[in-house]
């Protein structure tokens, strides 16, 4: 099937290298991937097995976008990760499977798990040990992992702990298998670590958004790289969608379908590119409008975001302006902050304890925004 455009992967040749090293090493660690909303963790991820995985005789590959499955509950999670097969005979019950990509339980076992006479990860241990006997690697991989947070099973114990814990066991003790794991919720890696043993059981990898170079390369070969032949941009064109959306993958990509409808003759017009710019700056602003709404302690605290936007990041104790004026405390702005991380107006590298906005675009819609007050309150 052919399309006028195409999503697009550039580079990460350092992101693809540090994956085929460690898949080369005897697994004793969990991966975490962190960065950015859209900043292109899942296609990564996909572009490594597609490109070096494919061998079903060497790796077990095995998957999971919990961003595609709704889970609340432990029932949502045994049901959406194992999957019935269809019997070998008519009316074989008996040899029926239930298939976790990587875990295959019979009918019984399964309902063993149910009522709580074996643990799950017992039968996933067994089923890791035989594919090495078969000397097949198998590699778990879990993109958006917090998907998983506050499900509860077995008298209260936290799927997402334990489920750790036997990722640990399997690395790093019994290098049973290798786990990527991913989240674009930096608070979430965050508590993790605060809560489990994987300081010295995990390395960390923060996929950031594209540099300058790879994006100008990418919008200067955009029929090589995106299948776009119906037009092509000029330097300063490529500068002002730099100067707006900087290295985010996700936005640029939109906004190359959005010139398909208003080019003509190979070209886009500086007035429609900047007319559909203007309408993603605007709509960047309303987030935080709708945000802050007539609550006086938001908008205190996004002007101080602001005032610190201009390098990049900031910390929180550079947030001691809201406290020191009333509109927080210190447990009730951690917890505002935490929001605005998981509603992905900020994003939080836990390596670093430091926050940014989520791409350039939000940081002019921020601006904006506060703009918009000042003018109101001079008005």
């Amino acid at each position: 099937m052919q399309y006028k455009k195409e999503a697009a992967f550039i580079n990460r040749n350092e992101e693809l290298e540090l994956l085929s090293a460690w898949i080369d090493e005897q697994p004793e660690h969990i991966l975490f991937f962190y960065g950015p909303k859209s900043s292109g963790k899942t296609t990564l991820i996909y572009k490594f097995v597609e490109r070096h995985m494919k061998d079903e005789r060497r790796f077990s590959v095995k998957l999971f976008n919990l961003r595609e499955m709704l889970i609340v509950n432990y029932e949502d999670f045994l049901q959406r990760f194992f999957q019935i097969d269809e019997p070998v005979q008519k009316n074989a019950s008996q040899i029926r499977h239930y298939d976790l990509k990587v875990f295959k339980l019979t009918v019984q076992t399964q309902q063993k798990i149910k009522n709580r006479q074996l643990d799950p990860f017992d039968v996933m241990k067994a089923e890791l040990e035989d594919l090495n006997s078969r000397g097949v690697r198998p590699i778990i991989i879990i993109d958006e992992l917090q998907a998983l947070d506050s499900i509860y099973f077995n008298g209260q114990r936290e799927l997402i702990k334990e489920l750790l814990n036997f990722f640990v066991a399997m690395t790093k003790e019994s290098h049973l298998c290798h786990v990527l794991l991913s989240s674009s919720d930096g608070y979430f890696i965050e508590k993790l670590y605060n809560d489990s043993r994987l300081k010295k059981t995990s390395v960390l990898f923060e996929v950031d958004y594209l540099p300058k170079e790879d994006i100008d390369y990418w919008l200067n070969n955009l029929e090589k790289e995106s299948k776009i032949s119906d037009y092509t941009l000029t330097g300063p064109q490529i500068e002002y969608i730099w100067d707006h959306f900087g290295g985010s993958i996700w936005e640029i990509s939109t906004l190359l379908g959005q010139f398909l409808r208003v080019c003509r003759n190979g070209k886009v017009e500086d007035t429609e590119m900047k007319r559909i710019i203007e309408r993603f700056m605007l709509q960047a602003g309303s987030y935080f409008e709708d945000y802050a709404g007539v609550k006086k302690h938001k908008e205190a605290l996004l002007r101080e975001i602001q005032k610190h936007c201009s390098k990049g990041c900031f910390k929180e104790w550079e947030l001691i302006s809201v406290v020191e004026n009333g509109f927080f405390n210190e447990d009730s702005l951690r917890d505002e902050l935490n929001d605005m991380v998981r509603q992905n107006f900020l994003y939080y590298n836990p390596t670093l304890a430091e926050y940014k906005l989520q791409g350039k675009s939000m940081a002019l819609g921020l601006e904006a925004y506060v703009e918009m007050v000042e003018n109101r309150r001079r008005g």
